[in-house]
């Protein structure tokens, strides 16, 4: 167990430290070659081919992984972390925080993509509390550009265990959520939140509102 208050404090600063510090590796099954110029925002490709003459009709081309501009990942205001117990620091048992982020935008047949989503992040123990295995509510949500509307949202429960010494993780990857595929600009249209629910939510670096993530 982490003793006395300082030893507290000291773990949320670490924790804080991994906060939008890259993208996690391994989230999914395979990592998209081009993946970093994507989550800089380059343009993908265009998905028809003009024609040679006049009087025929445009090649489409077929849509992959790499032409998706997939929308990033934002961690919603004050949700970043999660403790339990009282609104003293001395009196928190323990807190989990949110570390880092990623999502993956495929194709799946006209029209449509599949989004995957994922988060991982620690678990601390507070002053109040002792080692064990511990879970929290964990909200993911997709909302629509164009009239502000949630077209998906869950809440999941992370689990973490600690022996009070080393910080416990979690992770955890959404099933492919369907959505429409209107633009190759998916950025656009769609939005990405994460955040814990329930508690006391925890201050969080201001820094770390939005994540640079892995595709």
């Amino acid at each position: 167990m982490i003793r006395g208050l300082s030893g507290f404090l000291f773990a949320l600063a670490a924790v804080g430290l991994l906060t939008g510090c890259g993208s996690v590796e391994g989230f999914f099954s395979h990592r998209d070659p081009n993946a970093d110029m994507l989550n800089l925002g380059a343009n993908p490709r265009p998905i028809a081919k003009p024609p040679a003459n006049p009087g025929e009709r445009p090649t489409v081309l077929p849509v992959t992984s790499q032409d998706i501009n997939c929308p990033t990942v934002d961690v919603a205001d004050g949700r970043a972390a999660l403790r339990v117990g009282g609104p003293e620091n001395a009196s928190v048992r323990y807190q989990f925080s949110i570390g880092d982020t990623a999502r993956q935008c495929d194709p799946a047949g006209p029209g449509q993509a599949a989004v995957k989503i994922g988060v991982a992040g620690e678990l601390v123990i507070g002053p109040a509390g002792s080692p064990g295995t511990f879970s929290a509510p964990l909200k993911i949500a997709v909302t629509r550009a164009a009239d502000k509307q949630e077209v998906f949202s869950k809440t999941y429960r992370v689990e973490a265990t600690t022996d009070g010494v080393s910080a416990g993780t979690f992770r955890i990857v959404t099933d492919p959520i369907a959505l429409p595929l209107a633009t190759l600009q998916l950025a656009d249209a769609y939005s990405i939140i994460v955040g814990f629910e329930g508690g006391v939510p925890a201050a969080a670096p201001k820094r770390g509102h939005r994540r640079r993530t892995a595709s």
